[in-house]
């Protein structure tokens, strides 16, 4: 069974070609059935699924209308096993999931299950995908076509920071786009197909066994499809959707305050509670204590955070009345109250570690070494309970309303403890570790529905759309220095929404962050209000020592906390994105780098234009998406004429930067005092 995009009649084609079922779907939901054509030779029918060492051949058993959905169910020859795919449609962006189901019997193994097939009919140009590394995650990358058959994915145990689970085929006149929702190790497999391009979405078959017994089921990584006449199109419609998978999906993220740059590691109630007010001053609306506060009580060194993470006490030497004050001073300054936690992570020192070593993934059915951090298995359920009770106790205690989430480890060849239930062991250990954390992202906004939560992987490392479907924002990379974030703001928002985006201003002043964290090369250059602006192209926050900072640092950056908080923010995590420049290059050697986010209506939007190392001091550029009789406003509108939709731009100086607000004529202007 394949998805094929029929060009020419714009529309979404489901073909069963072992069966003669064809449905066309239109922009909304199912519009059509139709005679089918025979299967072209070579095709696979159905899922790509292997089980008892064999790959699955499926007969079409039924199929039936939901809505604007539409739901084929297949059943497997010879095996007791039928897998269900269930398509909606909207607004030009197609949902594929699909279900593997034990039908009664003897069970069976799956060692291979990739769940959806998409066509890309007629030429193919080229193909766009977003790779990357640590700290330079989301590089848009462009292949000529004739380079497939091609492979991305991660075997790292997490999303991973070689490549985005996103590929998008650009062809003469459509594109397509696709994207898996997954957070573990996945695969995108892009093959020739007659005229056109395939690709093959599902979990990464290397080490995969999963065993259905009698009843279970096994939900393979939703795919996301979209298509337009070009990357942006297709882009906005993906992002559209997205949007709506978010949990509260029209709550906008804080700004908020990060304890890490300033104090990495090192967090100390004292000079914590001297920045607090700092931070009230800034405009922040969350006080986020990074790592560095916690340690366990018996056997090590309080100042060893690391290697004691697991149990989640105080550090009584940093905090010796507890993290009551400082949370109380951050609500008495306005602000909610936030903190880090490593909820997967088991230090060596942790003495969980010795009274439950059978909650911790055993690699390769081997026990982690000691002196080693360790996993918690989040597929057993007595161990997501501890950490959500661990996590819980502390959230209450002081009435946090943010949390960080972080994972530093990698989940090569994952396994079971002994002695475990056989109907636990029967999971392949790093899906079921996938679906414990999305339950547990779950469970703890469902105790705190109030709380932000914020997702981080050392960075991207678990950057994709699933993990955001149980959380509001993520911390995109590590990286501190604003050229290279800017790159991979220009990445990540192809995938991904503004809104999901999560971003400090940090290298201010220019050398400040400490070696180990990137910044052994300070960039001077990009002026404050430069790097301002970089950090607020998504979700928007500060980690940088405003302790040293200047009165004029101080109030130039909180006159565009203030800017981005009654002007920006709704625009920038809730309107259609479009980049009007190439994507920068990371070194900063290129001309400008534009972003343009308009809003639905047409009536209001925000411009930001960096301009890099490129000698021309004057742009002219189309605003898309906007409505006539607009005028300019914000704290470059003087260095800008708008005509129509047309918008001319002068920035004087190579890393220095423009931001205009767009908006109906006579309506309230933005001083740009403090702004420059």
């Amino acid at each position: 069974m394949r998805v094929r995009f029929d060009a020419g009649g714009r529309r979404w084609v489901l073909r069963w070609e072992g069966g003669g079922l064809d449905v066309e779907l239109g922009a909304d939901g199912l519009a059509a059935r139709y005679p089918g054509a025979a299967r072209p030779a070579g095709v696979p029918a159905g899922p790509m699924v292997e089980a008892e060492g064999r790959p699955v051949a499926w007969a079409l058993a039924g199929w039936r209308r939901d809505g604007a959905a539409l739901e084929v169910t297949l059943a497997a020859a010879g095996l007791p096993l039928e897998a269900v795919a269930r398509l909606a449609v909207a607004a030009g962006v197609v949902a594929w999931r699909t279900t593997l189901r034990h039908r009664g019997g003897a069970a069976v193994a799956v060692t291979a299950a990739r769940s959806a097939l998409v066509a890309m009919p007629g030429p193919v140009a080229r193909i766009h995908t977003l790779t990357g590394a640590w700290a330079l995650e989301t590089q848009p990358h462009v292949l000529p076509a004739a380079q497939a058959p091609l492979v991305l994915g991660s075997r790292s145990g997490r999303t991973g920071f070689a490549f985005q689970p996103w590929v998008a085929l650009e062809g003469a006149q459509e594109w397509l786009l696709c994207e898996l929702l997954w957070s573990g190790n996945w695969r995108l497999e892009l093959r020739p197909d007659d005229d056109g391009m395939a690709v093959l979405a599902g979990l990464e078959p290397a080490g995969f066994c999963h065993v259905l017994a009698d009843g279970a089921v096994l939900a393979l990584p939703e795919l996301l499809l979209a298509r337009a006449d070009g990357l942006g199109a297709a882009t906005r419609r993906l992002h559209d959707a997205r949007r709506r998978l978010r949990p509260d999906p029209d709550r906008a993220v804080p700004v908020q305050f990060n304890t890490w740059f300033p104090f990495p590691g090192e967090p100390e109630a004292t000079r914590l509670l001297e920045v607090v007010p700092l931070a009230a001053r800034l405009g922040c609306e969350a006080f986020v204590l990074d790592a560095g506060w916690s340690t366990t009580c018996e056997d090590t060194d309080p100042a060893d955070w690391w290697a004691a993470v697991g149990d989640w006490h105080v550090n009584p030497c940093a905090f010796p009345h507890g993290l009551g004050p400082l949370a109380a001073s951050c609500r008495a300054h306005g602000m909610a109250f936030g903190l880090w936690f490593e909820p997967e992570a088991v230090g060596p020192a942790a003495p969980v570690r010795r009274s439950h070593p059978e909650w911790l993934h055993h690699p390769g059915g081997r026990a982690p070494a000691a002196e080693a951090r360790a996993v918690l298995h989040l597929g057993i359920p007595e161990a997501r309970a501890y950490a959500l009770d661990t996590m819980a106790r502390i959230l209450r205690a002081t009435r946090a309303g943010w949390l960080k989430w972080d994972f530093n480890m990698a989940l090569f060849g994952p396994g079971w403890a002994p002695g475990l239930p056989p109907d636990m062991v029967r999971q392949d250990p790093l899906v079921a570790h996938v679906r414990g954390l999305y339950a547990l992202q779950d469970a703890i906004r469902a105790a705190f529905p109030d709380l932000v939560l914020e997702m981080c992987a050392s960075g991207g490392g678990r950057l994709d759309g699933a993990v955001l479907a149980h959380a509001h924002t993520y911390w995109i990379s590590d990286q501190p220095r604003a050229l290279e974030k800017l790159a991979i703001h220009f990445g990540s928002g192809r995938a991904h929404p503004a809104v999901c985006c999560n971003d400090w201003l940090v290298d201010w002043p220019a050398g400040c962050v400490p070696a180990a964290d990137g910044g052994a090369a300070p960039d001077p250059r990009g002026d404050l209000a430069f790097r301002l602006r970089v950090a607020m192209l998504g979700s928007f926050g500060i980690s940088a020592p405003v302790q040293r900072w200047s009165e004029a640092n101080l109030a130039a950056a909180a006159a565009h906390v203030a800017l981005y908080r009654d002007h920006v923010r709704a625009l920038v995590q809730s309107s259609d994105r479009y980049e009007l420049t190439a994507p920068p290059p990371a070194d900063g050697n290129g001309d400008w780098a534009v972003l343009w986010y308009a809003a639905k209506d047409g009536r209001s939007g925000v411009l930001f234009a960096f301009r890099l190392a490129g000698a021309r001091a004057v742009r002219r550029f189309r605003l898309p998406g906007l409505a006539a009789g607009m005028a300019l406003a914000g704290p470059d509108a003087a260095s800008a004429v708008l005509r129509g939709a047309m918008v001319t731009l002068r920035i004087r100086q190579a890393f220095t930067s423009a931001l205009v607000l767009v908006g109906p004529v006579g309506a309230a202007g933005v001083s740009g005092a403090g702004l420059g």
